[in-house]
Formats: C-alpha cells, sequence, structure tokens
C-alpha cells in the first residue's frame, strides 16, 4: 500500500491549485501562512483511522483561507472542517483515511 500524505495549510498565502482536496476562503495579497505540516499514519487492514488537527491563533489573527492537500499517489483520504474555519481564529479538521490505507510497514 502507498503512503497517506496530507499537508494541512491554514494559509492566508496560499496558492490556488486544482489538486487541493479541501480548499475554503480566498488569500490575498497581505496574507501570511499560519500553519503547515505533514501527517501520515501506517496501514491497519480494514480499518479507518482519522486525526484532528487543530490550530488555535490568538484574538487578532482571523484565518482567511484553509486548504489541506494529498501528496503522491491518492490514497482516497478525506479531510473535513469539525469546527471553526474561515473568518475565526481557530480551525479543527479532521483528516480521515480510506479503509485499510496508510503506509505499510516495512519488515
Amino acid at each position: 500500500m502507498k503512503t497517506l500524505s496530507l499537508i494541512v495549510v491554514l494559509a492566508a498565502l496560499a496558492v490556488c491549485t486544482q489538486s487541493a482536496n479541501l480548499s475554503q476562503g480566498h488569500p490575498s495579497a497581505f496574507c501570511r501562512l499560519l500553519y503547515r505540516n505533514y501527517y501520515r499514519r501506517n496501514a491497519i487492514p480494514n480499518a479507518v483511522q482519522y486525526q484532528d488537527v487543530t490550530y488555535r491563533g490568538n484574538s487578532t489573527v482571523r484565518i482567511s483561507s484553509i486548504r489541506a492537500t494529498e501528496v503522491g499517489g491518492t490514497q482516497f483520504g478525506v479531510p473535513s472542517i469539525r469546527a471553526g474555519g474561515v473568518n475565526r481564529n481557530n480551525v479543527t479538521i479532521r483528516l480521515t483515511s480510506a479503509r485499510g490505507r496508510g503506509k505499510k510497514r516495512q519488515q
């Protein structure tokens, strides 16, 4: 099985592409990147896995754009916003794998 890799980018400065799995909001020229990370899980046969990713900014931060992008060959992962979002200072994104997908362990 291939690797399930997702980039979660809560971005004010995000380049719009057609490959985004989740994209909300519209970045402007005066925006900046707030958070970026890679997430990966090992495959578990016949199991659906998820991970919640939370970003909390201070009271003056307002998120203008959110993007979660799958990297590499598709693993059919699904990102979804669970709380907060655009025009808020926080967001929680749930990254859900397809059944049995992830990175196979090397023996």
